[in-house]
Formats: C-alpha cells, structure tokens, sequence
C-alpha cells in the first residue's frame, strides 16, 4: 500500500513549504508528487481525521515589512495529492512551533516559542477557521539556562485523552501548565494541580500520551531525558525518567520529537547531535520505560519522524543534512535501519501521514475471441 506524506519545512533557502510524498507501506520507498509554495516556514503540521483537511503553521509572504502579527495557522483541503487552501487566520507575532486538534475537532490549538503565546481556534464543520480571534494566553518567566530560558517559551500544546485539559510545555518555565478545556470559551483558566515541574533545566518539549489514555510522556529538549508520568485526571503523578543518550556521549545532543507505537508498547526519541532515535520499552500496566536501542541514523539533525502505516518502517526528517530517509523498525528491539537512499528536501522538521494512494483502475484488455 502507499500512503500520501506531508512534509513541512523551513523556507529560508527555498519558497517550497509543505512537500508531499508517496510512501510505500511495504517496502518503505518514497517519491515526491507534490509540494505547496509561496508559504513561509510551514514547520509543524496536523491532519484531520474526521476530514480531507491538513493543518499547517506557517507565515505569509507580503511585499509590506512584517506585520505585527506574522504568525498563522493555514487549513488546506486534501484531494489525492492535491493541498487547496480553505482559509488561514492570524495568530501570534511569530509563526507557530506546534498545533494539535482536540477530540471532537472542533478547534485547532497552537503554542508559539518566542513570545510563550498559545492559545486555540474554533473551527467550522467543514474545518475552515471560524472568523473570530483566536483565545489566547501569555507565560512569563525564566528558568537556570540563560540561553535558551531567558524567558518564557512555550513549545507544545495537548489536549488531554478525557478532553478535560490544555498542556502547553514550556520549555523556558521547565514546566507544563494545564488550562480548564470545556469552559475554553470563557477564557483558558488555568488548573495548578495539573501541573508538571520537570528537573531545573530540563527544558520541556514535547508531550504525548499513551494509547490507553493512563500515561503521559515528556521529552525534555536540554537535559536529553525521557519522564512517564501518571495521568489520573487530576494530576499527573512522575513515575519514570531516563536519559535518550548512551552513558558514555558527553557531547551537545538535544532531543527533539517523540512517538509511540499504537500498541503502546514502544516509545521512541530522537536526538540531534548524536544524530540518533532512542527506542524505549514502555510498560502499559506501570509507565516503566525501559532502553532497548539507540540506532544511529543515516542524517544528521534529526527533528521530527513518524512511524509509517503499518508500522513496520518509520520516516524521519534530517534538518541539517537536508534529508528525509526511511528506515526499517524491528519492533523487538527497537533497532532501525536504513531503508532506502536518503531523499533531498531542504530542512524538513515535520512528517504528517495521510490516506492511502487510489491507484487508477486498470482497463481490461479484450478478451481474444
């Protein structure tokens, strides 16, 4: 089976934002079949699906200086290989770093790193933007590292499995602050018993939850580490932190993206500068993560990847090698190997997957009579 791929990407050197692909399920081959250009920095995406609509964050190229509010969210319809845009709303005053739809798709939440704005926007049936401003709220603050935590800087955004709760992770607070979701429309009321405090200097980045709702999983961006914690509903209670790097590398490495399997059974991290995915035993009755294999990869700067449909391979994106490249999974051990050659595309940092591929009906030949 192929599946149709998007690729979003940073647009310093080129105009092509969103690149879409094809990606064979079996063998885990991929070619290019179209791309979205004239946007700028569509680097982090979301797919409907409940819809044919892809969501993407990104800034519009104007002949005018930037405008205070620069940052967007963009919804496409998706037909086959095709991406038509439906409308875009502005958002924040720089483009968006990450954006996740709640459960009933009803609305689209964003987080902004530089000015720690994030917020949400309601969405019509039909998955266009509702033409009212977004709800937002604004943190402050710092934390020990004075680079990257001068201030505030939030990084991600989760609805809770229950629909109860907004996480934002916010990298320069080391915390994740949670917001009230079903009373959202009289502003994002924060919830202080449903906040994570991570390691001084953590930095957290990325969160995710189990597929059976129980779990939750923080990727912290500067310490390299990977925490499970338990999700009661109200609270999140720490159970497990481990490292995503080998003992013995003591060089700059950062992690950067996070993915469980849909069994639940394996939770994977990626690390830029040991260029590398740590794969992780996750434990579905006790959040126990234990390491299974670190696989180098076959670019360097890995930000963002996916496990392909099926599962047997996953796709990631090399942002400083200008790569993506897919590689086989071996679901025992956690361990990856390159697939196939890696594909140019200039700094993509993130990999959404779509619907299967129709391929066109064969004619028949005529029967000899």
């Amino acid at each position: 089976m192929k599946v149709v791929t998007y690729i979003g990407t940073y647009t310093d050197a080129t105009q092509t934002g969103i690149h879409i692909l094809e990606t064979d399920t079996e063998t885990g081959a991929i070619r290019p079949v179209g791309e979205v250009r004239g946007i700028v920095n569509a680097t982090y995406l979301a797919r409907s699906i409940k819809r044919p609509v892809l969501y993407a964050v990104q800034g519009i190229p104007t002949p005018e200086p930037p405008a205070a509010r620069a940052g967007f969210v963009a919804a496409y319809r998706i037909s086959g290989a095709t991406l038509t845009p439906l409308n875009h709303k502005p958002v924040t005053a720089t483009v968006p770093c990450h954006i996740s739809l709640d459960a009933d798709e009803t609305a689209l939440a964003f987080a902004e790193y530089a000015h720690a704005v994030s917020g949400y926007c309601d969405l019509n049936p039909d998955g266009s933007f509702v033409d009212t401003p977004p709800v937002t709220v604004t943190h402050a603050g710092s934390g020990p590292d004075v680079i990257r935590q001068d201030k505030a800087h939030a990084h991600c955004v989760r609805i809770t499995p229950d629909g109860q709760f907004l996480c934002i992770a916010d990298l320069g607070l080391d915390r994740v602050l949670a917001y009230d979701w079903p009373r959202r429309r009289d502003g994002l009321s924060p919830v202080a018993a449903l906040t994570i405090t991570t390691a001084p200097g953590a930095g957290p980045r990325h969160l995710i939850f189990h597929p059976n709702g129980r779990f939750a999983f923080l990727l912290n961006e500067l310490n390299n580490t990977l925490t499970s914690y338990r999700y009661t509903g109200d609270a999140f209670i720490p159970l497990h932190t481990r490292s995503t790097l080998p003992s013995d590398f003591h060089a700059c490495s950062k992690a950067s993206a996070l993915t469980c399997s849909t069994d639940g059974r394996r939770l994977l991290a990626s690390n830029r500068g040991h260029d590398s995915i740590a794969a992780f035993d996750v434990d579905p009755d006790s959040g126990r993560l234990d390491l299974l294999s670190i696989s180098t990869l076959a670019g360097t700067g890995p930000r963002d990847f996916a496990f392909i449909p099926g599962e047997a391979f996953i796709l990631a994106g090399h942002e400083t090698s200008n790569t993506v490249c897919s590689y086989a999974y071996d679901a025992a051990n956690g361990r990856l190997e390159p697939a196939c050659a890696p594909h140019p595309i200039h700094r993509p940092v993130c990999i959404v997957f779509g619907q299967p591929v129709i391929e066109p009906a064969l004619t028949p030949r005529p029967v000899p009579v």
